[in-house]
């Protein structure tokens, strides 16, 4: 798994709202038990705030919630179904809004 990886959520109670989990950690840490992961959620015709980043994956409208980020074990994520590599930019510049305001 790679950062950026975009995931099958495995909870089946938010999967509805959220079907994947975006791997934000540094696949340089491999070894680590748990994974960083930020909910990627659907219904979201804009973004909910500036930490929000809009993606399309398989044609329909996405976003990645930064400021839901949580850990999860690494074992529980399977499927990895693309990555949002392409989105880096927006995804770091949401980050840096998160960690130092700016």
């Amino acid at each position: 798994m790679r950062q950026f990886d975009l995931v099958e959520n495995p909870s089946e109670r938010s999967r509805s709202v959220a079907p994947y989990l975006l791997v934000l950690q540094s696949h340089l840490l491999e070894r680590a038990d748990s994974v960083i992961v930020a909910p990627v959620v659907r219904d979201a015709a804009r973004p909910f705030s500036r930490l929000d980043v809009t993606v399309e994956v398989d044609g329909r409208s996405l976003t990645v919630t930064l400021l839901e980020l949580f850990s999860i074990e690494r074992g529980l994520l399977k499927t990895v179904r693309g990555s949002l590599a392409e989105h880096e930019d927006q995804i770091r510049r949401g980050l840096e809004r998160l960690f130092t305001g700016f």
